[in-house]
């Protein structure tokens, strides 16, 4: 009788050592963060207004799907200053129709190196950046 009680406690405590030991396999444990595939559009620049127009991003996981609820920044290329933020739709698409550029950022910047949307990660998606030029409109 003692040694079977023995054998139950020898054999409950290897299984606590294993299930501590890889947390990975646990209950409840956290997938990693999954890829996403940014794309951004061509944006346009009214310079008497002083003021960007249509910049626009989409979101997609790898495999085409798009992704809702995303905050995507949209800052210069170079200097990072921020113009604009926008939270994609259910077509993965953030969007910052138009918006005034502050006085700090060059619109020669702008017109030479374009701009970057840029969505920061959280804890199911890891971050993805996007890149496209922006014209005289």
């Amino acid at each position: 009788m003692k040694q079977t009680i023995k054998r139950l406690l020898a054999i409950a405590v290897a299984l606590i050592s294993v299930a501590t030991a890889s947390p990975a396999q646990a209950v409840g444990a956290q997938p990693p963060p999954q890829r996403l595939h940014a794309t951004a559009y061509y944006g346009t620049l009214d310079v008497i207004a002083r003021e960007v127009l249509n910049l626009r991003t989409r979101i997609t996981t790898l495999d085409g799907r798009p992704v809702p609820g995303l905050p995507v920044s949209f800052v210069t290329t170079g200097e990072r200053w921020f113009m604009c933020e926008a939270t994609t739709d259910w077509n993965g698409v953030a969007e910052c129709r138009n918006g005034p550029i502050p006085p700090p950022i060059s619109l020669a910047n702008l017109l030479v190196n374009g701009y970057d949307a840029i969505f920061s990660g959280n804890r199911w998606f890891r971050p993805v950046m996007a890149h496209n030029n922006i014209g005289i409109g």
